[in-house]
Formats: C-alpha cells, structure tokens, sequence
C-alpha cells in the first residue's frame, strides 16, 4: 500500500471505528456511511460519483479525494463545496527528537476514562465549535491500536490529540488547542510530544488531513503535502461538524 493510500486507510478506519458502515453496493463500490458523528460519507472501491451523490444522507458531509471527477469545486449543483483538508505524511525516520520548552508546563495525559473524555471533547467542541457525541469515542478507549491523548496546563484542560496506528502508519486526528490556550505554541510543544511518542512505537510514517490553519505547523515539522481532500453539504443543510 501506497503512502496516499495509507493516509486515507487510517482516516476511513478511524470512521469506522467512530461506527461507519457499509449502507450500499454497487458494482465494485461500497457506500459507506457514519449513523452518527461525525456524519460522513464516502466511496470505497471503484469510484462511484452517482451513487455517492444519489444515496448519500442529506444529513451528512460527503468526502471525497483524488478521484478523476473530483477535479472540479461542485460534484453537483445540489451538493455544494464546503472546505478542504491537505494529507500530509512524515516519514518518522527523518524526525529529530526535539527538546520544548518548560515554560509551557504542558502535561499529556492519556485518556482511559470517562472523566479525562468528557474534558478531552470539551477541548474539541471549543476548538472546533461543534460537539462530538461520546459514544463514538468510549468504546475507543480500550482499542489498542487508539492513543487519546489530553494536554494539561495550569490544571486546566487545553489541548486534544487522538492517535490511530494502521499497519506501519500512525493518523493524527482531532488536534486541537482551547481557544484560551492559543497562540501560546502548545500545538508544536505537542507535536514533538506525539512524534516521538509515533517514532519509538516502531512506526514508519505519521499522517494527517491539515486545515488551511495547520499547514504552517505541520510543514514546519518537515510534513510533505500529498492531496487535497473535498467536503460537501447537501444545499441549506446545516453541518454537524468539520472533523
């Protein structure tokens, strides 16, 4: 498996770990869709745009990457283009254990109970400005290939970060710092936390779908930009989340 491949692996398995599912076949291509959040829809197999734009709840945000008709901003007039994410690999192996600051004083604890999930989401749903339902997160708790993680600073909770290993490739997800806690640099602070964390567990590559905000964090690392990844809405639907 390819490393762009490998990248949307991860992402599309940790979907399925959130409780996505197959809800239609066609052909080569399965339909697949979340019951819950965080509400996506995507193709796996052959490409499929019609029965991806046909059958995909209205309710949900339909994904799409490199596919050849994905080139264009609008896949339909009723589904209409809402925001991109950039996949990003490092191959651990070009990484340098870096020394942080102490000033910062943040403290990464995993997350293995109910009480640290609710103030990891509380983290999320500040960051994000939505709310993730946690019952798509508990059963991840005791999932040995999830890492959870929930960055501590003066007692407070600030930062969130959810690890997922596939084969040699670990997927960072939900990062994110508090809105009280930001522009302080916690997000580098964690991420030389979770790298090295990523590259002493054996793993080859870490992976990532940026917004447009992380970039400069995760190019400054030595991230490479492999392609973009599309997020549609069905028309005058309103969003659950932009995970």
């Amino acid at each position: 498996m390819d490393i762009d491949h490998a990248n949307i692996h991860n992402l599309t398995g940790l979907w399925k770990k959130y409780g996505a599912h197959c809800v239609m076949q066609q052909g080569g291509s399965q339909l697949m869709a979340s019951d819950t959040w965080p509400y996506r829809a995507w193709v796996e197999g052959k490409s499929d745009l019609a029965l991806q734009l046909l059958n995909t709840p209205k309710t949900h945000r339909l994904s799409r990457w490199p596919y050849a008709s994905c080139d264009v901003e609008h896949v339909s007039e009723q589904w209409q283009f809402e925001f991109a994410q950039t996949a990003m690999y490092l191959p651990l192996h070009h990484y340098q254990a870096t020394a942080v600051s102490p000033t910062n004083h943040l403290h990464m604890q995993v997350v293995k109970d109910e009480c640290l999930l609710r103030d990891w989401l509380t983290v999320c749903s500040d960051a994000f400005g939505y709310e993730i339902d946690a019952n798509a997160l508990l059963p991840l708790l005791t999932e040995d290939d999830v890492t959870i993680f929930l960055g501590v600073i003066e007692n407070q909770p600030a930062l969130s970060a959810l690890l997922y290993r596939t084969d040699n490739v670990i997927g960072l997800h939900q990062m994110a710092v508090s809105q009280k806690f930001q522009g302080r640099g916690l997000a580098q602070v964690a991420m030389h936390f979770l790298l090295s964390k990523a590259k002493s567990s054996g793993a080859e590559y870490m992976v990532l779908q940026a917004s447009e905000a992380g970039l400069p964090v995760y190019s400054k690392l030595g991230f490479q930009t492999q392609f973009t990844l599309k997020h549609y809405l069905f028309e005058d639907s309103q969003p659950h989340s932009a995970s």
